[in-house]
């Protein structure tokens, strides 16, 4: 079996040939001394012409085996690249979704952590507030309760000046044997002067009253 290294050493001679070979190039036009000579055509025996279309014929064949087979071996590299780069492409993207995977579960452990310890502390000030709620509630009830008991300490002192049915005539004698009087007048100084009926002193009295 002719392997494809070989049958390239021996098509490159015929390539680099071709490639040396002087030509004319297409865009100059002919020459004068060309423009009006018919070329001679040659003259061949029929053995040298069958000789040569053998020859080209094994040419021909030659080549079309050389193209087909790097057609095929770029058909089976390109397969070949496709295949391994769909492996890698997929070990790329498995990799990127485990990656990707870790670093959610990374991130939910922390949003956990970070959530238990955010409930922790709002339930500890929960407590805190619904303790210190209490504590200013009882506050104030002890001291309504603490008001409440001062208030009946002075009606219960008071109770003994209380009018009753029991007391009731000794009340008024005694209310009739000594009227009182709640109108007073105040002066300039601002001293009270009880008594619908009691004098205001002059100021000779005052001195008087001062120098005594």
């Amino acid at each position: 079996m002719i392997s494809h290294k070989s049958i390239l050493k021996r098509a490159l001679p015929m390539l680099m040939q071709c490639a040396e070979a002087h030509r004319k190039p297409r865009w100059l036009p002919v020459a004068k001394s060309k423009i009006f000579r018919i070329p001679k055509r040659p003259v061949i025996t029929e053995e040298e012409r069958i000789e040569l279309l053998r020859i080209n014929n094994n040419y021909k064949t030659q080549m079309r085996a050389i193209k087909r087979f790097y057609h095929e071996e770029m058909i089976r590299e390109k397969s070949t690249l496709e295949s391994a780069s769909s492996e890698m492409s997929q070990r790329l993207e498995a990799e990127e979704w485990e990656r990707c995977v870790k670093i959610n579960d990374t991130w939910n452990a922390q949003i956990a952590a970070e959530r238990e310890e955010r409930r922790k502390k709002e339930l500890q000030e929960m407590e805190e507030f619904a303790l210190a709620r209490m504590e200013a509630k009882d506050k104030e009830l002890r001291n309504r309760i603490a008001k409440a008991s001062e208030e009946i300490k002075e009606q219960k002192k008071l109770s003994n000046t209380f009018i009753t049915p029991e007391n009731l005539e000794e009340a008024i004698d005694q209310a009739l044997a000594n009227p009182i009087d709640y109108n007073f007048a105040i002066d300039l100084q601002g001293q009270q002067y009880l008594g619908r009926d009691t004098p205001i002193p002059t100021k000779e009295q005052k001195k008087a009253a001062a120098n005594n």
